[in-house]
């Protein structure tokens, strides 16, 4: 799975990079550099690691020092916007940026994008899911549950359970975007155990911060449908916790790295100017060629 290195960087290379905090495990240098080696384009991706003090400076240099762009990962896709010129309109309504490119409409200005809604939607589509009129179960309702919850309204889904462990905050995240026609539900963590709440959930997303540290309190695969997809928004080198126990119980799984290819070809689109070589990024992450 590892890529060649580039020769060298030149005087004339292009950078973008990944800001986050941590920034160690991201697959995003990997994937972006095999795409620029394979397009022999003069870029480099590097991981640019930042801190809830410094961010507000982080964010600054990438015009200071032109650089070609930056993703953004937790925990800061909220905390840029004070930072930006400008949003794109998704970004806007969703409330979250992982995506910073030169603006061209403004001199040295910066502009912002969110490239997961869409990214998440392509990554279910390409998948063989069919959201719409489908009942989905999103878990979480941090920084990450916005765009997913956007993008499951923009997707149509028929209706969607939030389940967190604090309800105000569900609460208020359903009251902060738009759905559409989507109906929405909220409930805490507690309801996991209750098999009434999966009756006819064709997909659960985990958007909580268990990752590949740890079990999902609670939760229990097998009491979903046979079919019944787990979508998993974090991703590591090895499968996380979440999609092990669903592919355990014999349920289909998807883990991150389909989603953090999909927002990265638009990002990649962004940088660029280019059409991103999807299937060398998708071996790049371990992911298996297109059908």
């Amino acid at each position: 799975m590892a890529t060649r290195a580039r020769d060298s960087i030149e005087g004339t290379t292009r950078i973008v990079g990944i800001l986050g905090e941590p920034v160690e495990h991201s697959l995003s240098p990997r994937m972006h550099n095999a795409a620029f080696e394979h397009l022999g384009l003069d870029y480099a991706y590097v991981p640019l690691r930042a801190s809830s003090r410094t961010i507000g400076e982080a964010v600054l240099s990438i015009k200071t020092l032109g650089l070609a762009g930056a993703n953004v990962t937790v925990p800061f896709k909220e905390k840029v916007i004070g930072h930006l010129d400008r949003l794109s309109p998704v970004a806007r309504t969703v409330g979250a940026v992982n995506t910073i490119y030169p603006d061209g409409k403004r001199a040295a200005g910066l502009k912002g994008e969110n490239t997961d809604v869409d990214g998440f939607l392509k990554a279910l589509s390409s998948s063989g899911f069919r959201l719409r009129g489908k009942r989905v179960l999103l878990i979480g309702a941090g920084g990450a549950a916005r765009a997913v919850l956007y993008a499951l309204g923009k997707g149509g889904a028929r209706e969607v359970t939030i389940a967190n462990r604090t309800v105000a905050r569900a609460k208020r995240l359903a009251a902060e975007l738009p759905t559409g026609k989507t109906k929405i539900e909220i409930c805490g963590l507690d309801m996991l155990k209750t098999p009434e709440l999966f009756d006819g959930v064709g997909l659960v997303v985990n958007s909580t911060s268990t990752g590949l540290s740890g079990q999902l309190k609670g939760y229990d695969p097998s009491l979903s449908g046979q079919n019944c997809v787990h979508f998993d928004l974090a991703y590591g080198r090895t499968p996380t916790a979440f999609t092990r126990r669903a592919r355990r119980k014999r349920r289909p799984a998807i883990d991150g790295r389909l989603m953090l290819l999909h927002q990265g070809v638009l990002a990649f689109n962004i940088f660029t100017g280019r059409r991103a070589p999807v299937d060398v990024m998708a071996r790049a992450l371990g992911l298996p060629k297109r059908r």
